[in-house]
C-alpha cells in the first residue's frame, strides 16, 4: 500500500511561468521512489495538460481533471462524469464571457464574443485556444456536441467571474470561480470529491493525503485534507490550508520528512 498520496494543482501551483522548477521536478522523483503517489489535481482538459507534462518530463500516478469531471490512474480512466443540462446557458455564457471553450470526449467548441474580446488574445491563452485545436476535432456549433465534461469561461475580472458562477448556479449546474475565469462542471464534482476517489482507488486513508493549491477552486481539498497553499495564493486560500509554502518541492520536503526520513 502506498504510504502517502501528494495531489497537486497544476497552473499557478506545480507550474509557473510556463515552468516547473528544478527543485520540484528532482522532489517528485524522490517522492516516488519512496513509495508515495504523486498526481495532478488541475481544472484543465486531459489533451492540453498531458502533452504540456511531457515537455516537462514530469512522471506522475494519477491525474484529476477539468476539476474532477475525469480520473485516471496510470494512464486508466477510472471514473469520468458529464455535465447534465449545459446547453441552457449558452445563451447567458455568449452574453456574458470574452470567450468560453466547450470540452467534449474528443472534441471541442470555442467562443469569441466579437464584442466584448479585444482584437488579440493574451499570449498565453492564444497558445491555449491554438493547443486545443490540435488535440481535440473542433465544433463550429456547441449544440452539436453530445456531452461536455467542462465548460472554461473567461470574464473580464474575478468580481465578474464570481457573479456569473452564481448566475449560472441558479440555472443548477455547478461552476467554480478562479480568478477571472468560471468553470462549469458536473453536478457534486470538485476537486476534493476527487482526491478522494482516487486515494480510496489506491488504498490511501485520508490522513495520508497531501493537497497543494493556489485558488478558489482549490479551498476544498486544502481544507478537507493535508493542504499547502502558495504563498501567492489570495489570503482566504492561504486560511483554507494548514501551509504556505513557496513551492511544491518544499511541500513535498515536509511530506517526506514525516512520511519516509
Amino acid at each position: 500500500m502506498p504510504v502517502a498520496l501528494f495531489a497537486s494543482d497544476y497552473d499557478g501551483t506545480l507550474c509557473r511561468g510556463r515552468m516547473i522548477d528544478r527543485c520540484t521536478l528532482d522532489m517528485v522523483r524522490r517522492f516516488r521512489n519512496c513509495g508515495g503517489v504523486f498526481g495532478i489535481c488541475s481544472g484543465r482538459d486531459p489533451g492540453t495538460l498531458k502533452q504540456e507534462l511531457a515537455q516537462q518530463k514530469l512522471e506522475y500516478d494519477f491525474l484529476i481533471l477539468m476539476n474532477g469531471a475525469r480520473i485516471e490512474v496510470d494512464s486508466r480512466c477510472i471514473q469520468e462524469h458529464f455535465i447534465d443540462g449545459w446547453k441552457q446557458v449558452l445563451s447567458l455564457l455568449r452574453q456574458k464571457c470574452l470567450f468560453f471553450t466547450v470540452i467534449g470526449r474528443d472534441t471541442v467548441y470555442h467562443f469569441r464574443n466579437a464584442l466584448r474580446m479585444p482584437v488579440e488574445f493574451p499570449a498565453g491563452e492564444q497558445a491555449y485556444i491554438d493547443a486545443l485545436q490540435q488535440v481535440y476535432a473542433v465544433q463550429n456549433r456547441a449544440e452539436d456536441l453530445d456531452t461536455a465534461y467542462q465548460i472554461s469561461c473567461r470574464t473580464e475580472n474575478e468580481e465578474n467571474a464570481v457573479a456569473l458562477a452564481e448566475e449560472i448556479g441558479a440555472y443548477g449546474l455547478t461552476a467554480w470561480p478562479n480568478c477571472e475565469y468560471v468553470d462549469i462542471v458536473p453536478s457534486n464534482i470538485s476537486k476534493a470529491q476527487a482526491v478522494g476517489v482516487a486515494a480510496a482507488y489506491l488504498q490511501v486513508p485520508a490522513c495520508y493525503v497531501y493537497t497543494a493549491g493556489d485558488g478558489r477552486n482549490d479551498i476544498l481539498m486544502l481544507e478537507q485534507y493535508h493542504g499547502f497553499a502558495m504563498v501567492q495564493a489570495e489570503q482566504y486560500v492561504r486560511q483554507a490550508a494548514a501551509h504556505t509554502v513557496s513551492s511544491v518541492g518544499e511541500a513535498l520536503k515536509q511530506v517526506s520528512r514525516e512520511a519516509f526520513w
